[in-house]
C-alpha cells in the first residue's frame, strides 16, 4: 500500500535495478515521505516521552519512605485467605451473570486472582497491634448487642404502636355509637317539646286583665267608711256617741288604769298591796 502524498504531481521511480544491490535490513528512504512521516515520527517521541514520565514516577513513588518503614512486615496469612474468599465470591458472582464461555472466563479470572494474590503476599505492610485488634473484636461484640437490644425494643415498640392503635379504632368506635345516641336523644327532645307546646297551647286560661295597681293604699278608715251606706249618719253618731258624759268616764278610767299598771311595772313597792285591798273593800 502506497502512502498518502501530499502534492497531486505523479511519482518519480528510479531504476528497478538499483535495488537489486542494497543489503538486507537497509530501509527505503523516499524521496516524497512529506508530512505523513513526520507526524508519526512526532507520535512515536509523545509516546516515549508519556513512557519515561511514568517511569520516573514509580521509581518516585517507589524511592519514597514513610515513618517506620523498615519494621513493616509481609502481610499475613488470615487476610490473603479472605482476600481469597472475597474474589472467589466475587467470582462466582461474575459467573452466574454470564451464560456463554464461563470455562474460559472462570480460567482467565482464577489468573487474575494467582497473580493477585501472589503481589499481596510479597506486599509489606504496618504490623498490627494485639490490643487494637482486641478493642476491634470488643467493638464488635458491643455493636451486635446493641443490635439484637435495638431489634427487641423495636419489637416492643411495635407492638405497644399496634395495641395503642387498637385502643384508638375501639374509642373511635365507642365515639360513633354515642354520637348516633346522642343523634336520638335530640330527636326524642325535639318531639317532646313540640307536644309539651301543643298541651300548653290548648290548655291555656283567658282570664281579664287585672286592674291597673295604684302606688296609694287605703286606710281602714276609709275602707270602712266605704262598706258602710250612709257616712254621713255615722259620723255623726260616732260623734255624739264619743261627746257623752259616759264614755268621757269611760276614758278617765281607763287613763287611770294605765298609769298605775305603768307605775306597778316601772316601781313595785309593798304597799301596793294594801291598797288593791281596801279598793276591793270599797
Amino acid at each position: 500500500m502506497k502512502p498518502t502524498r501530499a502534492s497531486g504531481r505523479a511519482s518519480t521511480q528510479g531504476p528497478k535495478s538499483s535495488t537489486r544491490g542494497r543489503k538486507k535490513g537497509q530501509k527505503i528512504i523516499s524521496q516524497d515521505a512529506g508530512p505523513s512521516s513526520e507526524t508519526a515520527q512526532e507520535s512515536q517521541r509523545k509516546r516515549s516521552k508519556s513512557q519515561q514520565t511514568r517511569k520516573r514516577r514509580v521509581e518516585h513513588a517507589t524511592a519514597r519512605k514513610f515513618k517506620g518503614q523498615e519494621k513493616w512486615k509481609p502481610l499475613p496469612k488470615t487476610s490473603i485467605n479472605a482476600l481469597e474468599s472475597i474474589l472467589d465470591l466475587s467470582i462466582l458472582s461474575i459467573l452466574t451473570m454470564r451464560r456463554k464461555d464461563k470455562e474460559e472466563c472462570q480460567r482467565h479470572l482464577n489468573q487474575l486472582k494467582g497473580r493477585f494474590l501472589v503481589s499481596c503476599a510479597q506486599l509489606k505492610v504496618p504490623p498490627r497491634k494485639q490490643g487494637s485488634m482486641l478493642q476491634v473484636s470488643r467493638l464488635h461484640q458491643a455493636e451486635s448487642k446493641k443490635r439484637a437490644m435495638g431489634r427487641t425494643t423495636l419489637q416492643t415498640l411495635e407492638n405497644e404502636v399496634s395495641a395503642v392503635v387498637g385502643a384508638l379504632e375501639q374509642m373511635e368506635g365507642r365515639m360513633e355509637g354515642l354520637e348516633q345516641k346522642n343523634r336520638t336523644m335530640r330527636a326524642r327532645l325535639e318531639n317532646e317539646e313540640e307536644r309539651a307546646q301543643e298541651l300548653l297551647g290548648q290548655g291555656v286560661l283567658i282570664l281579664p286583665a287585672l286592674p291597673p295597681h295604684t302606688t296609694r293604699e287605703c286606710t281602714l278608715q276609709e275602707q270602712m267608711l266605704r262598706m258602710v251606706k250612709y257616712p254621713d249618719a255615722a259620723a255623726r253618731a260616732v260623734g255624739a256617741l264619743l261627746s257623752s258624759a259616759r264614755v268621757r268616764e269611760v276614758r278617765a278610767f281607763v287613763d287611770l288604769a294605765q298609769q298605775q299598771v305603768d307605775q306597778l311595772l316601772l316601781n313595785p313597792s309593798p304597799a301596793v298591796a294594801p291598797q288593791d285591798s281596801d279598793v276591793s273593800n270599797m
